[in-house]
């Protein structure tokens, strides 16, 4: 790999030690079922409580969180963009330092998160602490005569007369609601995911910014790993990475739109827009506290 790509992506090369690509069958399959599904899935209840988005959604967050604590670590300063020019002016090169927000992740125990793996992290196993229940939230319950009242600021308990008809009940809710102001939440107080996750496009870029930082692979081989690094995730690519050494003889009776240039496909899962969060614009979004987009920044300015 020639050195200019290599280390575009940051001033200075990194080493990596606690943070690795995903390579294909290291997935539990059940967290990826539907990969190609365009549905909206409802949040699963288990005993009780609620996850707003799917584990491997978490997963991904923690991978992104371990590799900014890493990053952080070596003082790594990304390069976001690189000088060019844009309709006759020049966009001048944006660099960002990777720092990661700790004050926005209490509870998390960071220490945990660099050097343990995310089962043990999540679950609680090997002498680690449990994390899951910062991203839960418990369905509603009636509450019997065996039941005590809870404490806790985050539930209520409302009487209500059994004899009414549903259709009431609810308007009465409704009604304390809008003079007492106690379901005031759009989305989850701490640690919510903003936007739709699709899986294997983040995990693609993770694995592509994993692999461009270790330095040790080209875009071409990145793609036609044989752990399948990045791996195809709708109809069209179903069927792997094809590139331009790839095309046969009789190409010019093929459209060559089936053809692409590794360089060109590592960039644009490294890198994004204001729209569309590539690895880089993940991972300090992350940093700040944010998965999967920062509300604000693009970190391209």
């Amino acid at each position: 790999m020639s050195k200019s790509e290599t280390y575009r992506q940051t001033l200075e090369p990194v080493n990596l030690v606690y943070s690795k690509p995903v390579a294909k069958g290291q997935t539990n399959k059940k967290e990826l079922s539907g990969v190609y599904s365009d549905k909206k899935k409802k949040p699963s209840v288990v005993s009780g409580e609620i996850l707003q988005k799917s584990i491997h959604s978490y997963r991904l967050w923690f991978r992104f969180l371990k590799l900014g604590l890493e990053l952080e670590q070596q003082g790594t300063v990304l390069i976001m963009r690189e000088e060019s020019k844009w309709k006759g002016k020049v966009r001048e090169r944006v660099t960002q330092k990777v720092v990661v927000n700790h004050s926005q992740y209490e509870g998390w125990d960071l220490d945990e998160v660099l050097e343990r793996s995310f089962d043990d992290w999540w679950f609680g196993r090997s002498g680690c602490n449990g994390h899951r229940h910062l991203f839960v939230d418990e369905v509603s319950k009636v509450i019997t005569e065996n039941d005590s009242i809870s404490n806790d600021p985050n539930h209520l308990t409302i009487q209500v007369d059994t004899r009414r008809r549903l259709v009431d009940v609810i308007q009465d809710i409704r009604d304390m609601n809008e003079k007492e102001k106690i379901f005031n939440h759009t989305t989850r107080d701490k640690f919510s995911i903003n936007g739709r996750i699709r899986h294997l496009t983040i995990q693609n870029r993770y694995n592509a910014l994993i692999l461009i930082l270790e330095h040790e692979l080209s875009s071409k081989e990145i793609l036609t790993h044989p752990n399948e690094y990045i791996r195809p995730t709708d109809e069209r690519n179903k069927d792997g990475y094809k590139t331009e050494r790839d095309i046969p003889k009789a190409s010019h009776l093929m459209n060559t739109a089936d053809f692409i240039q590794p360089s060109s496909t590592i960039n644009d899962l490294m890198s994004g827009n204001a729209k569309s969060f590539g690895a880089k614009q993940i991972l300090m979004s992350v940093c700040d506290g944010y998965f999967l987009k920062h509300p604000t920044k693009t970190y391209l300015e």
